[in-house]
């Protein structure tokens, strides 16, 4: 009964999977978040001399 469970256990990994890409996807968009916060000065002033440009 338990070597049926593990087998069982085993073979449905396709959640552990979607929970990865899940975890992927919210360290992405938290090292965005941080990386656009951190460059928010530099990026208002590129779009600000843009805009002068233009």
């Amino acid at each position: 009964m338990l070597v049926s469970y593990i087998r069982a256990a085993h073979k449905s990994d396709e959640g552990a999977t979607a929970v990865e890409y899940s975890l992927l996807a919210a360290l992405i968009a938290g090292g965005l978040i941080l990386a656009v916060t951190n460059l928010r000065k530099d990026i208002e002033a590129l779009i600000t001399s843009l805009m002068a440009a233009i």
